[in-house]
């Protein structure tokens, strides 16, 4: 018999403004693909990490080259490299603090958040196998989300559909998080200082809290289905036209990311 749960939480997504300017839409607007599993790729990353921008572009490419509508990557600003010295954008979050787990450099990955190597982070070239093992597990949750963005209040509400598509034992979470594309700023890069760096799939922070909102404890049947409604405003320095939604089900007993969904918040 199929379960259905609601959960309603109401946030207030009012973020620390980074001082840069925003650009239409440079790169091709993400498009996840249903029926199949979705891998986030969370890159660790700095405003004043040199090697920060390379790594970056191998993560791009590993994703164009294994699964473009598959995979996601998320730009988690954290770290002593990510502090805004001398003008640099401050695009740090107190998730994105906890995630990194007192790692002491940049760039650093963790694919689906699996604890690895040193906690659960990785370096860009040890990601392509775990990122291809990934994508061959098999579809456990199957994610929805509804986004409905009022442009003159900046007020958005979210609905994250959340459905098994198979039994799963474990201790469930869902976070639901905001993301900005397409940042203009400042970037340390080698030899020197890149002040119209593109910032793609920025951390804004949750909407739902750190751990995010409990699901189940023990066995998820096939069929049971979790309705999740989030409220929050989106600050006013942020361009909501370049704003996605990121919803993903974790189990909290590792960490490991089980099914990821994106979308456009407009």
């Amino acid at each position: 018999m199929k379960k259905i749960s609601i959960i309603t939480i109401v946030a207030a997504l009012m973020l620390a403004s980074a001082s840069c300017d925003k650009i239409d839409n440079p790169h091709k607007p993400y498009t996840p693909t249903g029926g199949s599993k979705t891998v986030l790729i969370k890159d660790f990353t700095g405003v004043r990490c040199v090697n920060c921008p390379e790594a970056a572009t191998a993560a791009h490419e590993l994703q164009h080259r294994l699964g473009e509508d598959r995979v996601f990557i998320l730009s988690v600003h954290a770290g002593f490299l990510a502090m805004p010295v001398g003008g640099f954008p401050d695009f740090r979050t107190e998730e994105g603090t906890e995630w990194y787990n007192n790692n002491s450099s940049n760039p650093l990955f963790a694919v689906d958040h699996v604890a690895l190597t040193d906690g659960n982070t990785l370096y860009v070239e040890q990601i392509d196998t775990p990122v291809a093992d990934a994508l061959a597990e098999a579809q456990t949750f199957d994610i929805t989300i509804s986004n409905s963005y009022d442009e003159a209040t900046r007020q958005l509400k979210v609905e994250s559909d959340v459905v098994a598509t198979s039994d799963v034992v474990g201790q469930l979470y869902v976070s639901v998080c905001l993301v900005e594309d397409s940042i203009v700023g400042k970037q340390t890069v080698p030899g020197g200082v890149d002040d119209n760096y593109v910032f793609r799939n920025v951390f804004r922070g949750t909407l739902n809290g750190f751990d995010g909102d409990f699901l189940s404890e023990g066995q998820v049947f096939v069929n049971d289905e979790f309705a999740l409604q989030h409220t929050a405003e989106i600050d006013e320095a942020y361009n909501a036209d370049q704003c996605y939604i990121l919803t993903y089900v974790y189990d909290k007993t590792d960490g490991k990311i089980l099914q990821t969904a994106v979308e456009k918040i407009k």
